[in-house]
């Protein structure tokens, strides 16, 4: 359903004879990588387009367990979203959600009407009451230091999973800025096979920032290279020293 007026970043035709894009199965491209020199986990989140709900379920119960299971040895958190150009917002906010507080991440603003909110729970996170994909309950994480890494090709459903860490006082984000397709889209197949993407709202922070389909700054600026290297040396400077 389509909750505003549209012509945004992303509206546009996409002819049928494209292909589509393609999807990293998350057994192909895992997104757990644990630095235990450190005691720092990286979080490699790849994109993930939107396919059926058996691989949004796995995704998000990879990245779930990956935290829980590393959390007794990690001090300090990266979260990769570089080089990620989008797709399905709901199993990468799932996943992660044991590193979210509950309550309001974000929220998707309209045109005309009301915000609506996307709510963090115990088990994953959704619009409304509950979870869009429900992963086990686990405990919070929302205790030690988060580093959100991103660039210019980290866009969409993406810079909605670093809209949810901006505000936080634990987390910071390290890079380039986003590609700046902050915004909720509606997708409408045509009768000749082509798919007409029409925006319809746009991603507001936790703050109540409009980010109005702009580039994300990030905290930090660093080259996308240099991003690792100075999350490293942020957690160090909050007590996330190597072992």
């Amino acid at each position: 359903m389509l909750i505003g007026t549209f012509g945004g970043a992303v509206s546009g035709r996409i002819d049928g004879t494209r292909p589509g894009l393609g999807l990293r199965h998350p057994q192909h491209d895992r997104p757990l990588r644990q630095h235990r020199s450190r005691k720092i986990t990286t979080l490699r989140l790849p994109e993930f387009g939107a396919p059926g709900a058996d691989l949004q379920q796995e995704y998000a119960d990879a990245l779930a367990r990956g935290i829980t299971d590393a959390a007794p040895q990690t001090c300090g958190w990266i979260v990769d979203l570089r080089d990620n150009t989008g797709g399905n917002m709901y199993p990468m906010l799932s996943g992660i959600a044991p590193l979210l507080p509950n309550g309001p991440a974000m929220s998707f603003r309209p045109r005309t009407g009301s915000a609506v909110d996307v709510m963090v729970h115990d088990n994953g996170a959704g619009m409304g009451g509950e979870a869009e994909i429900k992963i086990d309950a686990t405990t919070k994480i929302t205790d030690q230091p988060v580093a959100v890494l991103f660039n210019d090709m980290t866009a969409s459903s993406r810079e909605a999973v670093a809209t949810a860490f901006r505000g936080l006082p634990n987390a910071a984000s390290f890079g380039t800025p986003t590609a700046g397709y902050t915004s909720a889209n509606s997708v409408h197949r045509l009768p000749d096979g082509a798919v007409l993407v029409l925006t319809g709202a746009v991603y507001v922070d936790r703050a109540g920032v409009d980010l109005a389909e702009q580039p994300m700054p990030p905290d930090h600026p660093t080259t996308a290279e240099e991003a690792p290297t100075a999350a490293l040396a942020w957690l160090r400077e909050r007590g996330c020293a190597a072992a």
